[in-house]
């Protein structure tokens, strides 16, 4: 097959029209037509190539000897199938010898490709890759003709395309690193800690016998909370570790909206009383059931109306509402009127020890793991936690979830 006219090398072909614009001052329609192609094809490809009826390469653009550090006299006149047996052809993770005989049958069925990508030995760059495509012409009686194509060099990007791989996967490899470590160091604390509880409270109640002097049992009772505080913040840490590491399966129980909400209120009622935080709460009358895992659906109600009643003044209110829609969806809101949050601090919120970051909560005990536990136990039920806030407003939390997961 004679080279197909617009493959021509692109050199040749300015060097031609330049000639024609010296000497009549202007391109006929089908130079301009020729020029444009020529310029789409180089800024496309990198070189140009052509195989016969025979699927053998019978022109290749100069180009080509550059790139591959080779000269056409390598292959002109030998076909894919003679190069892959003898020649300088490499195979890594990237094509294997089967995904090169894979392309040589697509030739042989005279099949249009692209981007096939592939290792060379380099002279002066050891390996490069080279990625190239190409087209099937055919007669105008539907005789198959060869093939025209392109190629160009991709090792920069597939060298960066493997840097980042590389990347993403010690990212990995420290992601899950990091929260083995914080489930076994969290189970490996938490079982002295239940230690030091129960005897704390045997201290304090003097369950064996009076300890002589009261402010002893003062001192037992101080260790009894801290130690209730230290395994809350424990648990929350082996909970985020737990669904960073998707080890959370949920129960499907059918709980009554009311007595989720009751029994979540009764958790927090001390502490509100001890603020002088007014609840509130507004659930329609009715029996229907949220299909969910209790206690994780309690988490969430328990984690959003703690971080409400913990950031409310004195005098404020917290509300709970919840409803059904008519597609028997469920939202629950949990609203304060609270110090609020710009969305800056919303944004850091969300965040894993977000509170723990921010300078200027840390007058409010806690790890700042609790909303994005409550967000990540959401999401597993098939649900969405949305929250919007106001500085000196206050901040409302969303749940809606589907009534069967």
């Amino acid at each position: 097959m004679q080279p197909i006219r617009d493959m021509k090398d692109v050199g040749d072909s300015r060097q031609r029209m330049n000639a024609q614009i010296a000497e009549t001052g202007k391109l006929s329609g089908t130079d301009d037509a020729e020029r444009r192609l020529q310029d789409f094809a180089s800024a496309a490809s990198d070189w140009f190539w052509e195989l016969d009826a025979d699927l053998k390469f019978c022109w290749l653009s100069a180009r080509m000897e550059d790139i591959l550090g080779v000269t056409q006299v390598d292959f002109l006149g030998r076909s894919p199938r003679d190069i892959l047996k003898y020649g300088n052809v490499l195979f890594d993770e990237i094509v294997t010898e089967r995904d090169w005989w894979d392309h040589i049958d697509v030739l042989e069925r005279h099949e249009p490709f692209r981007g096939f990508v592939f290792p060379r030995r380099h002279p002066q760059k050891e390996r490069i890759y080279l990625s190239i495509s190409g087209t099937p012409v055919f007669a105008s009686d539907g005789s198959f003709k060869g093939y025209r194509g392109g190629g160009r060099e991709v090792t920069r990007e597939i060298l960066i395309e493997r840097e980042l791989l590389r990347a993403k996967e010690e990212a990995e490899q420290a992601s899950l690193a990091k929260t083995a470590f914080l489930a076994n160091m969290s189970h490996e604390l938490r079982t002295p800690l239940n230690a030091i509880i129960g005897f704390a409270e045997l201290i304090e109640q003097e369950i064996i016998g009076p300890i002589g002097n009261t402010r002893y049992a003062g001192y037992a009772g101080d260790i009894r909370q801290s130690g209730r505080h230290l395994l809350a913040i424990i648990n929350d840490i082996l909970d985020i570790a737990k669904v960073e590491a998707s080890h959370i399966e949920l129960a499907d129980d059918a709980i009554p909206l009311a007595d989720l909400i009751d029994a979540a209120m009764t958790n927090v009622r001390p502490q509100a009383s001890k603020k002088q935080v007014d609840l509130d709460i507004r659930v329609p009358d009715t029996d229907r059931a949220l299909h969910c895992d209790e206690r994780r659906m309690g988490q969430i109600l328990v984690n959003l109306l703690s971080n409400a009643v913990k950031f409310t003044n004195p005098g404020g209110r917290v509300c709970v509402e919840a409803s059904f829609d008519d597609d028997s969806n469920c939202t629950i809101c949990v609203t304060d009127t609270g110090i609020g949050m710009s969305a800056n601090e919303l944004k850091l919120a969300r965040q894993p020890f977000g509170q723990a970051a921010y300078h200027t909560t840390r007058d409010h005990d806690g790890t700042g793991l609790g909303l994005n536990i409550a967000d990540s136990l959401c999401r597993l039920h098939g649900g969405t936690l949305t929250i919007e806030s106001t500085p000196d407003v206050g901040t409302c939390a969303t749940i809606r979830l589907p009534t069967r997961m």
